[in-house]
């Protein structure tokens, strides 16, 4: 399948259309693009068989739910059916997000380290990598929710009117109060399950605006529900809690999360990177960044210094500039991905990104087919919340 000095295959699947025939469909608006690329350089391989449809199922691999956007959760089937056949040790997940990645190579067999430049990711991650679940327990966690009591502090005086009541920010201001008294390896445990109950919380589950109208509004709800925003957060809290119990129940070999770097400066010496950068969307001048969309959590994350950290000048309050600025400039992303690749010289690749948007699906791949001898382009439909379109995920292995 990999003869010749480049060789490329492209699989394509959609998990949505079940009468989609493996001629018809999307292989068609494919095939221009693998042509074009047939006459630049070497060979094509278009595994036109394998082009297959097959419905949504459940995933099989054990991880926690979560309510980020653009989480890789529901599509680890899909990337443990690529991934299973590649070689080597070590393997890093460059923006490590959820985890879900991570949690996948790791089960795969691969020493894995985990890497995001956000403070409350890096805390996601350590819980549940970790024991945490073992060092507090559940009557404990218990103990320590009925221990808090609503005040009035920074979350309440800073944010009124914008994402929660004001007694749901008088309780989030009780949660952090009580919080320095815990022990401090239960503390991540606490608040990951804290962040979670924020995003359920949340219309959209996004903090790029503030959206407590349509908690109120009598209007139909067109994305998420009333019964699970009005849930106490204490309810949320221990939900997440026995999620991450069950996952790590059937915990193998730790994972190393970093302290937080800037993915280009993450020093080479791994077989597999893995990369899932910020999506820019082509029709928008500007895409929201992460830190817009998930302020508040960073904010948590760091609560100490949230005060300073506050542009006064916004109205949602959000974190001021410049702040971990990572990948944000859609100009420059094939300039980061070409520096990520050079530094990791020698190392297998895999990104993933969407098709349709910026930089193209021919520019990634024009990318890997000038800096790896075998590259491997896997295409799948994906029903994406607060999306109207059905978009390709694409997943691109450069050897």
């Amino acid at each position: 399948m990999w003869e010749g000095e480049a060789n490329v295959e492209f699989v394509e699947k959609d998990v949505r259309e079940a009468s989609l025939k493996p001629t018809e469909g999307r292989v068609k608006s494919l095939r221009p693009f693998a042509m074009q690329s047939l006459s630049r350089k070497g060979p094509v391989f278009a595994d036109h068989n394998s082009i297959y449809s097959k419905e949504a199922r459940p995933d099989d691999i054990s991880f926690p739910s979560t309510r980020f956007y653009g989480s890789k959760r529901r599509q680890l089937t899909w990337l443990r059916e690529e991934f299973k056949s590649l070689e080597g040790v070590t393997a890093l997940d460059a923006f490590g997000g959820t985890g879900a990645v991570s949690h996948l190579l790791r089960d795969l067999g691969w020493e894995t380290t985990y890497n995001d430049i956000f403070e409350f990711n890096i805390i996601s991650a350590r819980t549940l990598f970790s024991d945490s679940t073992h060092r507090l327990s559940e009557d404990t966690l218990l103990k320590f929710l009925n221990r808090v009591r609503p005040t009035e502090g920074f979350i309440t005086a800073t944010f009124e009117g914008l994402y929660f009541t004001t007694q749901e920010n008088m309780w989030l201001d009780g949660f952090m109060a009580c919080l320095p008294s815990e022990l401090e390896k239960n503390r991540d445990l606490l608040l990951h399950c804290l962040f979670q109950a924020c995003l359920k919380k949340r219309p959209f589950n996004l903090f790029h605006r503030a959206n407590l109208n349509l908690r109120h509004s009598e209007m139909p709800v067109q994305f998420g529900n009333r019964s699970t925003w009005n849930k106490s957060f204490d309810t949320h809290i221990l939900t997440t809690y026995r999620e991450v119990q069950l996952a790590q129940t059937a915990r193998a070999q730790s994972i190393q999360v970093t302290s937080g770097l800037c993915a280009g400066k993450i020093a080479p010496g791994f077989d597999l990177v893995y990369l899932d950068p910020p999506y820019f969307k082509r029709a928008k001048r500007n895409t929201e960044t992460y830190l817009e969309r998930y302020h508040f959590l960073e904010g948590l994350a760091r609560y100490d210094e949230w005060p300073s950290l506050i542009d006064q000048n916004s109205s949602l309050r959000a974190i001021k500039r410049p702040y971990r600025l990572e990948w944000t400039n859609k100009q420059e992303l094939l300039v980061n991905l070409q520096h990520m690749i050079k530094k990791h010289s020698g190392a297998k690749f895999a990104l993933s990104y969407v098709a349709d948007e910026e930089p193209t699906e021919e520019e990634l791949f024009n990318l890997f087919r000038e800096n790896f001898d075998r590259v491997r382009l896997s295409r799948r439909s994906f029903n994406r919340v607060l999306s109207k379109k059905r978009p390709f995920e694409i997943l691109l292995i450069g050897q």
